[in-house]
């Protein structure tokens, strides 16, 4: 009777806050439960026309004040109703509410709390429908926490969902579609944090022709995704974007200026949506900055720049105020645009300006990053932000300029106007005019498909758990089948032969490659890349891009379970190598100085302005965890160092327990402006002993040189359905200036990953005895082959899945070489490479058989 009771005050009190909603929200909130949608669309999102009353977005409905309860917002009514619904067991009318409240709670990192209720429901009532859009919520908030298993688990569920337990109902094939395309953008965007970006783009891109196609484009999700590409184009290899130029008709003729027509786009579209806009805006200046310090004369750089400032100062000032300013995500972008700006105002001459910008940048990114889960605004945040929206004027002046650039033109950049020509075509690939939709119960539909990608069913009628990786996985290997597919291992491997593939470093100006008498794809692939199909062709091209000898001494593990002894890196006793004197100068790329040298014009400011600047810094508290760095990024493929400044927030170590830290390297949260991820986590690793600089550079060298190699592995692998793949994480170095002087360290820095570390092989004898699939022996074994038994990688450990199936993420090889010395003390040479023939791998397992790789001669 006491609880009877109980609910019935409960539904009481749920009705009665209902009735206190907005009509809007309210009228949201029926559709909702009626399940009309799979993702809550904004009122602009599908229409060409957008009139004033539409210019909102549903969170501005929740964020807005109660008119009924002083002092609360809607979100506070919302999270109410949701609690009661829940406690009266109306499970379908809690979801609807929490549906409503999905991208508010994201946007205010309060995810976690909105998905843990959504588990509890499930959990309760199994039947209970749960929107697509909360589902992927959770596999965005595993990405950015590390735990990429569990995202790409998510995705493949909804992609292929169990019939039989599936509770989601499409209401049209356009919904299912726009929830297919929005999982392969994910898809792409963890392929985008692993730093595989011809991965990355196909799937991107394909996300793009999802949505493009559908019978109401959908603006929202195209400039989620052409944001996404800005990322990828900036750093994807000119052999690659080659590729992709003729697959998918891009228009610019080179990676940068399409990444610059990428961020133009997607700011075009966003426009109506505070966040993405500023987001976009700044990347465009970004790019922009890039173009400057590869361009070839003075006054071409001061356009880019001008353009660069420009871009900058409407990403800082479509914020309007603190107030504005009410999530992390908005916050971190704001953080980024003037710490760019910084980078423009360094590079014009303004000295004094750029200083007191970045100490202003260094006290607002150590607050942002002090706490994780929600954002802080704190007394402090809101003065500094108030004084720098007051000041903008003064710090970046600008004139809307008379020239910018075409999407489609080259560096010069002559005669154009700011406005961007929208034209989502440029990204259809050739003979390609529309997009086949998956339809219930009819999977065979996909092989009418023109597009590269299948989202739906294969053929076979076998349903797939990933989306296929831009590899052509329908014919046999001796098929002449010319059907448009680009063979990625072209793209990591080059022929002796093949054209060179580095961005041009004296001139932007880049004309195409691509062979006219090329009439497709498969043609021109074959025209320009001229790669071997057979692994033992494959070492003359890997072999070019062969690193410098390495000092390296790879530590173990610093992140998870306990390692068994005999499984320890073992050392050269008494090794003494001396450093490799070729290493560049710090905050320097290949291309020279990362300043515009020869065109500055310094700018002081007056004293009274200075005062103003200092008085502000006299009220704020010291800044104890950011620091100045460079970031330096290594390219296996070009054998080249790219550098560029940034800041560093140093957080707490790892909580591990004792018998899981490493022996050799303590291991810590960081975050770091311009890492690929803004929300995700990243792991830095310091070692416990002082190392120079050298030992870093190599440590970084030798993972990416090890991606190299497993980008032509999966490739080998891609048809066979019983393995997973395998992945070495992207490393970057970052050389930290202390904020006490005369203090400065080096760090190394990848991707966090959740999840229990293992070691299934040392550099000698060791090897887990149940963990090992075979694919980290085969690994191995193919390096060894792929590389003319120059060099094999070892000391494979990392983050593996229960079943082995799905993507298994390594860290920190090895590599023995008998030819050459300097890959560090673990580099045990010959005697490494026949201890892994005898104790490792003394018989080939069957991937090795499926790869139909050759033992040597001499192995045991």
């Amino acid at each position: 009777m006491e609880q009877e009771t109980c609910n019935a005050d409960s539904m009481q009190r749920l009705s009665s806050n209902l009735g206190l909603l907005s009509v809007e929200l309210q009228g949201l909130l029926r559709d909702a439960e009626a399940q009309r949608w799979s993702f809550i669309p904004e009122t602009w999102q599908f229409e060409d026309r957008v009139g004033e009353q539409d210019m909102y977005n549903v969170k501005d409905l929740i964020t807005a004040p109660s008119t009924h309860r002083s002092g609360k917002t809607e979100a506070d009514v919302l999270w109410e109703c949701a609690d009661l619904a829940v406690e009266c067991k109306n499970y379908p009318r809690a979801v609807a509410i929490l549906f409503l409240l999905d991208r508010y709670a994201f946007w205010q990192g309060t995810s976690p709390r909105l998905l843990k209720v959504i588990d509890d429901i499930r959990q309760a009532s199994p039947s209970t429908p749960v929107p697509p859009q909360i589902i992927i919520r959770k596999a965005r908030v595993l990405t950015n926490a590390g735990d990429l298993h569990g995202a790409e688990r998510v995705l493949d569920d909804i992609l292929n969902p169990d019939m039989e337990t599936a509770t989601w109902t499409y209401r049209s094939d356009s919904d299912r579609a726009i929830v297919h395309s929005v999982c392969i953008q994910i898809k792409g965007q963890v392929q985008l944090k692993l730093g595989q970006w011809y991965d990355a783009s196909t799937l991107i891109l394909d996300s793009i022709i999802g949505f493009r196609t559908l019978p109401k484009p959908d603006k929202k999700g195209i400039a989620s995704s052409v944001g996404l590409l800005m990322d990828v184009f900036k750093n994807i290899s000119y052999r690659d974007f080659q590729i992709l130029k003729q697959q998918y008709t891009l228009q610019a003729d080179s990676p940068l200026l399409e990444a610059y027509r990428s961020a133009e786009e997607a700011a075009h579209l966003s426009k109506y949506d505070p966040l993405f806009y500023a987001r976009h805006r700044r990347r465009a200046g970004e790019v922009l900055i890039q173009c400057a310090q590869q361009a070839r004369d003075s006054q071409e750089k001061q356009k880019f720049l001008q353009l660069a400032r420009t871009n900058l100062s409407e990403s800082l000032q479509s914020h309007e105020s603190v107030e504005a300013l009410r999530s992390r995500e908005q916050l971190c972008e704001f953080i980024c645009a003037l710490f760019q700006s910084c980078q423009v105002l360094e590079m014009t001459g303004a000295a004094e300006k750029s200083n007191n910008l970045t100490k202003m940048c260094m006290h607002l990114y150590e607050e942002y990053c002090a706490v994780e889960s929600s954002l802080s605004t704190s007394g402090s945040i809101k003065r500094m932000i108030h004084f720098i929206m007051e000041e903008l004027d003064t710090l970046m002046p600008t004139s809307q300029p008379q020239e910018t650039l075409e999407g489609d033109t080259t560096a010069s950049a002559t005669e154009t106007t700011l406005s961007y020509s929208l034209s989502i075509d440029h990204i259809v690939p050739e003979n390609s005019t529309t997009q086949t939709q998956p339809r219930e119960n009819n999977p065979s539909q996909a092989e009418g498909a023109t597009t590269t990608r299948n989202v739906t069913a294969e053929g076979d009628g076998k349903k797939r758990g990933t989306v296929d990786s831009g590899f052509d996985t329908t014919e046999d290997e001796d098929s002449d089948n010319t059907r448009s597919t680009v063979d990625p291992s072209a793209a990591t491997v080059d022929d002796a032969n093949s054209i060179e593939e580095n961005f041009p470093n004296d001139n932007l100006q880049s004309s195409s490659t691509i062979d006219p008498s090329a009439t497709t794809v498969d043609q021109t692939r074959t025209k320009l890349l001229q790669t071997p199909t057979d692994v033992d062709q494959l070492c003359q091209g890997i072999e070019k891009h062969h690193i410098q000898p390495s000092t390296v001494d790879p530590a173990k593990t610093t992140l998870g379970s306990t390692i068994d002894p005999s499984a320890t890196t073992v050392d050269v006793a008494n090794e003494k190598v001396g450093l490799d004197e070729e290493v560049g100068h710090v905050g320097k790329g290949e291309n020279g100085s990362s300043h515009v040298g020869d065109s500055r014009h310094e700018e002081s400011i007056s004293d009274e302005e200075q005062k103003k600047w200092d008085d502000m810094f006299a009220d704020l508290s010291p800044v104890t965890r950011v620091h100045k760095a460079f970031l330096h990024k290594y390219d296996p493929f070009n054998d080249k160092w790219e550098s560029e400044h940034t800041l560093v927030y140093l957080g707490d170590p790892l909580p591990l327990d004792e018998g899981k830290k490493g022996k050799q390297r303590d291991a810590f949260f960081v975050q770091y402006i311009s890492q690929e991820e803004a929300m995700g986590r990243y792991v830095g690793k310091r070692y416990k002993k002082d190392k120079p600089y050298e030992q870093y550079r190599q440590d970084v060298c030798c993972q990416m040189t090890a991606r190299k190699y497993v980008t032509v592995f999966n490739h080998k692998l891609r048809r066979q359905q019983d393995f997973g793949q395998i992945q070495y994480l992207p490393a970057v170095t970052l050389q930290v200036n202390h904020s006490q002087p005369d203090v400065s360290f080096t760090v190394n820095v990848e991707p966090y990953i959740d999840g229990d570390f293992v070691k299934l092989t040392n550099n000698l004898k060791y090897k887990h005895p149940v963990l090992d699939s075979g694919l980290a022996t085969a690994f191995t074994h193919f390096t060894y082959e792929a590389s003319g038994e120059k060099l094999m990688i070892v000391d494979i450990q990392g983050w593996t899945t229960v079943d082995g199936r799905g993507v298994t993420y390594f860290t920190d090889p090895q590599i023995h070489s008998e030819e050459i010395k300097k890959y560090g003390r673990g580099n045990l040479g010959d005697r490494g490479v026949q201890a892994f023939w005898r104790e490792q791998h003394p018989r080939c397992n069957k991937v090795c058989m499926l790869l139909k790789l050759r033992r040597p001669v001499e192995a045991p």
